[in-house]
């Protein structure tokens, strides 16, 4: 009996010890496992963090380095507002004005460069109030579509959409000085992309029904003079001050000439001409380089 009770327990022991050693070979085997799994795992979430970024990083111009320069105006149903944003004097993201009814487009990071460079960029670097709806003029008032009832061009129309009193916000874009027609925008208009030097915005509040040809295009004369002045000359404001060069004469009665007549030349879509910007004559490098108020950059 004693005899088959050791052997009995000498069996057990082998049997548990050989057990014991299984198992340390299975744990041996699965650490590293899992330890390459967890590798494989964060090498697959890298590579589609890295694409996702790549889809969102900013494509084509403006780059950093570049050196841009747009004209804008307001228009109020029916008339020019001559007001401007003051100087951004505490200018972040590159694009901003002087005070001078130019919008400067020159990033100083990728957040606001490529199709990041927008209308809604700027308004968000001048902080001003613009969405599809709304636009906050330089003197702080707010036009809004629910509230500004601009005069019907056909008040006898049969449809109400036209005869009534209303209004839409566009921003019209004309891709140079030498393009004749615009392109309008009446949604997503924080999106509309800045796409290259000397083009011209106007921000519109108009009747629904008017035609986005009917929105007349905006003096280009100051932007044609800014363009043909090589950049180490071009007049900038003095940063401590809230004034610019002003696209406006200062000494008439707060209305706007009449668009200036198209040139000869104007193709007739709204893309860029191919040829250099003719002067017409108008804007004196002279005169602007003469003004105390300027400083060359």
């Amino acid at each position: 009996m004693a005899r088959s009770a050791a052997a009995k327990k000498v069996a057990k022991a082998a049997s548990t010890g050989g057990g014991g050693r299984s198992f340390r070979a299975r744990r041996d085997i699965l650490f590293p496992a899992a330890m390459l799994l967890v590798v494989l795992l964060g090498v697959v979430l890298i590579l589609v963090a890295r694409n996702e970024r790549a889809d969102n990083a900013p494509a084509g111009p403006p780059r950093l380095g570049d050196h841009w320069h747009s004209l804008y105006t307001i228009y109020e149903c029916d008339d020019f507002v001559a007001d401007l944003y003051p100087n951004d004097v505490n200018d972040f993201s590159g694009i901003h004005t002087h005070g001078d009814g130019l919008i400067h487009i020159h990033p100083f990071h990728t957040g606001v460069t490529g199709q990041f460079a927008t209308v809604g960029a700027f308004m968000n670097e001048i902080e001003v109030l613009f969405d599809d709806s709304t636009l906050e003029l330089p003197d702080g008032t707010i036009l809004d579509e629910s509230g500004v009832q601009c005069a019907s061009p056909d008040p006898d129309s049969d449809d109400p959409d036209v005869s009534e009193p209303g209004a839409e916000l566009r921003v019209m874009r004309w891709e140079s000085v030498q393009a004749e027609k615009a392109l309008g925008f009446d949604d997503d208009l924080a999106d509309v992309r800045f796409l290259g030097d000397g083009q011209m915005f106007v921000f519109a509040l108009v009747h629904p029904s008017v035609e986005n040809a009917d929105i007349p295009r905006p003096d280009d004369a100051f932007l044609r003079s800014y363009l043909q002045i090589p950049a180490e000359d071009q007049p900038i404001a003095d940063t401590s001050l809230e004034e610019g060069p002003t696209l406006f004469d200062p000494d008439d009665d707060g209305s706007v000439d009449e668009p200036a007549e198209p040139v000869d030349d104007a193709p007739e879509t709204g893309e860029p001409g191919n040829e250099e910007p003719a002067s017409d004559g108008a804007g004196d490098d002279s005169s602007m380089a003469g003004d105390p108020a300027l400083a060359t950059s």
